[in-house]
């Protein structure tokens, strides 16, 4: 399977030459057909590969079975990679600064306190911080006048 192949172009390409051995007058069975794709499929699929080889009996799998599970962990790859997870340039957490910009896109934490750090959080001189109650800087909302 070269790297910009589809798994539906190499199975297409594995079902050609199932048809080819038909012609011919021998039968190419369904363990075949899953070794030959289990053996050519990219190493990005490592993973789902070898869960087929300790959980099923490859002997008995079909090959559209084997296709629709490798299919499902690639779409599964295909969304993590969307969604977040290890980004492309291999960067697992974001910097504060990245943090930050990613806050502000989502509409960002909601205790309007204009970026003053508090007390109460370790950071800062001598703010207390917002009070619950009634919405003032300098104390909490147990102690509250």
């Amino acid at each position: 399977m070269w790297g910009g192949e589809t798994l539906d172009d190499f199975a297409g390409k594995i079902s050609s030459m199932a048809a080819s051995y038909a012609g011919l007058g021998s039968d190419l069975g369904d363990a075949a057909m899953v070794n030959k794709l289990l053996d050519c499929v990219s190493d990005r699929l490592y993973a789902a590969v070898a869960g087929m080889e300790q959980f099923c009996d490859l002997s008995t799998l079909l090959f559209e079975d084997a296709l629709g599970r490798l299919k499902a962990f690639e779409e599964r790859l295909r969304r993590r990679g969307q969604a977040g997870g290890e980004r492309a340039d291999g960067q697992l957490m974001y910097t504060a600064a990245q943090w930050r910009a990613r806050e502000r896109r989502r509409g960002g934490p909601h205790d309007d306190d204009d970026g003053a750090r508090s007390e109460a959080s370790g950071f800062g001189g001598n703010r207390k911080g917002r009070c619950y109650k009634c919405g003032e800087r300098g104390h909490f909302k147990r102690d509250c006048p």
